[in-house]
């Protein structure tokens, strides 16, 4: 896949889950806002029950203490007009005589009877009569206007008690609370709520710990008590909910549990992707870094084996036996690289299916590390460089298979040989402790960079200049390093400085715990 193809691929699906995301995250903050909404409403429709109930209990306390409470307590002239034996009977008589016969025809009207028509004879007529009192005579005015003195004394005196009472009257707090709780539960709002009696910018009374005035003051769930008492005081009933965010997003626990798994199943999935994308990338970048320099590798040797038979061929050559020597020694030296490269290629190749067997016994380090100098000491002499040693380590014998562990310890000598400009110089280190040996094999090379460090060990992996890489190889020695001390029980660690050089330190356990 070349590199426009590669980008706009990421391109898109970049685009794609932003896109799926924005829709779901949209989604959701409608359906939280819808939710937020309703409870806003649900919290309104309980504060205006609550205030209704409250102006209902004080109504109906009013009558008990004024009325109920005892006859003793009503007005003088409420009492007298409710008074049995001071009570008189008054009625009026109206009369049809007719001149053909002795009976009158009257009609009574009493005060709690409705009218009745009689037939009396005259003189009880005339008696009956005696009783009527005339509207507009003086003695009626006089009756009426002692009536209206005494109701006037009694409505006075009736609203006056009423305006001390509604005056001094206080508003229960544990009642509020209680129809407050009732009507918001009524309304499936089970939440914890704060509430406060204002009185202009005041607080008067209320229940709250949390809560500010000022949070009151600007509390959108408000609602006036008393609008429609006897007399209105000016008081506002204010309720705050201090996990009103968590209660609204809780109700919808179930929906949000699911938006937020099939989000992550979405992110996981794309970051998962991109990451094989990129990876599988690399790795065929690499692979065919590495196909290009096993064929250099193998032409090399290959061309001058073929060019050394040819010489020997040569009729000139043949007769001579120290040439022919010269060059069957020549191919029997590039056989031996190309060897080594197929083995090592292999060697990695079985790593990967854990089938390397391994020959664990009693192994001396130092003997091993003495081996691969004197293989690269020549080569390191070639180039006019030097190796020190420092073979510091008071217990050198480890459990471990000799032969790879050789190999580890010559491809790191070989890396440090490699990757130094000019004349080399290695230093190799070794120091124990209670749990194992150290070895550092130092170089004073071209270094590398922090990005490089965290990559070294890869397979296939090499630091190059531009597209050349300026030494050649398969990039699988470090690899093969990290895969023999890790089979060990050990580990690999470098320190490294561009311009400065390299430390690679193996640890390398006396026991071997993961084979116990």
């Amino acid at each position: 896949m070349n590199r426009k193809k590669f980008t706009g691929l990421i391109v898109l699906m970049v685009v794609s889950v932003i896109a799926i995301v924005w829709v779901q995250v949209t989604w959701i903050s409608n359906s939280v806002r819808a939710q937020s909404e309703q409870f806003d409403f649900f919290v309104i429709n309980s504060l205006r029950n609550t205030a209704h109930s409250m102006e209902t209990n004080r109504r109906m306390s009013f009558l008990n203490e004024m009325f109920i409470r005892g006859y003793s307590a009503l007005p003088q002239a409420l009492r007298r007009s409710a008074s049995p034996e001071l009570r008189t009977e008054s009625y009026s008589v109206q009369s049809r005589a007719s001149s053909e016969s002795d009976s009158v025809e009257i009609i009574v009207s009493t005060n709690d009877n409705p009218p009745v028509t009689m037939k009396v004879t005259r003189e009880e007529a005339e008696a009956k009569m005696g009783n009527t009192i005339t509207v507009g005579s003086d003695e009626y005015m006089r009756w009426v206007q002692q009536q209206a003195v005494e109701f006037q004394s009694m409505s006075n005196q009736l609203v006056s008690e009423m305006f001390v009472w509604e005056k001094n009257k206080e508003i229960n707090k544990e009642e509020l609370l209680h129809t407050l709780q009732g009507e918001l539960a009524a309304s499936g709002i089970d939440t914890q709520f704060e509430f406060a009696v204002l009185r202009g910018d005041s607080i008067i009374d209320g229940v709250f710990s949390k809560a500010k005035e000022k949070d009151f003051i600007e509390s959108p769930y408000k609602v006036s008590l008393f609008a429609q008492g006897l007399l209105r005081r000016g008081e506002t009933l204010s309720v705050v909910f201090p996990r009103k965010t968590n209660y609204v997003l809780g109700t919808m626990g179930l929906m949000l549990g699911g938006f937020g798994l099939f989000l992550l199943i979405i992110l996981s999935t794309f970051a998962l992707s991109l990451w094989f994308i990129i990876r599988q990338k690399k790795t065929s970048e690499m692979q065919a870094d590495f196909i290009n320099n096993m064929t250099h590798e193998f032409k090399t040797p290959l061309a001058t084996i073929s060019l050394a038979a040819d010489t020997i061929a040569n009729n000139r050559v043949i007769s001579d036996e120290n040439k022919v020597r010269h060059f069957v020694s020549m191919i029997k030296k590039e056989n031996s690289r190309m060897n080594r490269q197929v083995e090592t290629i292999l060697q990695i190749a079985t790593l990967d299916k854990h089938e390397m067997d391994f020959a664990f016994a009693d192994t001396d380090m130092h003997e091993l590390i003495r081996q691969a100098i004197e293989t690269i000491e020549i080569q390191v002499t070639d180039r006019g460089g030097v190796i020190h040693r420092f073979l510091e380590a008071a217990d050198s014998v480890v459990t471990g298979d000799a032969e790879h562990l050789r190999n580890l310890v010559h491809n790191l000598l070989d890396n440090a040989n490699k990757y130094s400009e000019g004349a080399p110089e290695i230093t190799v280190r070794t120091e124990s402790n209670d749990s194992g040996i150290f070895i550092s094999v130092e170089d004073r090379g071209i270094g590398m960079s922090k990005a490089v460090q965290h990559r070294v060990f890869e397979r296939f992996y090499r630091e190059s200049t531009g597209n050349v890489h300026n030494v050649k190889g398969f990039g699988l020695g470090l690899n093969y390093v990290k895969a023999i001390t890790d089979a060990h029980g050990g580990n690999v660690t470098v320190e490294s400085e561009q311009g400065r050089g390299s430390i690679f330190t193996v640890f390398l356990p006396f026991r071997n715990e993961s084979r116990a």
